[in-house]
């Protein structure tokens, strides 16, 4: 099912597809805009480098946009497209009181609660804490999630937006909200 979204302002990314070509020129566009150390050409390939993780974890769209009172911060935006488990009941509205109760279970301290998009049923999760890295390096990660199974009773969409200001949380759970209600088929009639 083709999907369309409005991106927050000022994102930086790319889709990805299942044409190499147009990634490749997705990535090498990107690469372009980046300012960074590495020539367009490196870079591109490091972005193409991981089109294939993303293609089998059904990533459709990933990049970065400014989010956040503070100048600087950052949040990064993954949709991808999952399809549902075979045991999922036929009702959109069933399989989102599943998929609460499983992100709840998953997820103690996020603030779960079904919503009604445009585009059907979903829940959506808030949640923060903490992503340890090596050499005690502590990150703190705010995230606002939605979980939107799509008309075709195949899928379901998986939005995510990360990022590492609590400062941000209220701008990552708007930005997140305004992606999500945009959703739309992109099928035309």
């Amino acid at each position: 099912m083709p999907l369309e979204i409005d991106l927050p302002p000022g994102f930086a990314g790319m889709p990805v597809g299942n044409d190499d070509r147009l990634n490749r020129g997705h990535a090498w566009m990107v690469a372009e805009n980046v300012a960074s150390g590495a020539s367009p050409e490196q870079f591109g390939s490091y972005l193409m480098a991981l089109v294939p993780t993303m293609q089998a974890n059904g990533i459709r769209v990933f990049g970065k946009f400014a989010v956040g009172p503070r100048k600087g911060d950052v949040a990064t935006l993954t949709l991808g497209v999952a399809h549902w488990p075979a045991e999922a009941p036929g009702n959109r509205d069933a399989v989102v009181a599943a998929m609460a109760e499983d992100y709840r279970g998953r997820h103690k301290r996020a603030v779960v609660q079904p919503v009604r998009l445009p585009i059907g049923p979903a829940i959506v999760a808030i949640s923060g804490g903490e992503f340890h890295l090596p050499e005690r390096d502590v990150r703190t990660q705010i995230k606002a999630e939605y979980q939107i199974p799509l008309p075709d009773g195949r899928s379901v969409v998986i939005l995510s937006v990360i990022a590492e200001s609590e400062d941000a949380w209220p701008a990552v759970a708007e930005a997140t909200a305004k992606v999500a209600w945009s959703l739309r088929s992109g099928e035309t009639s």
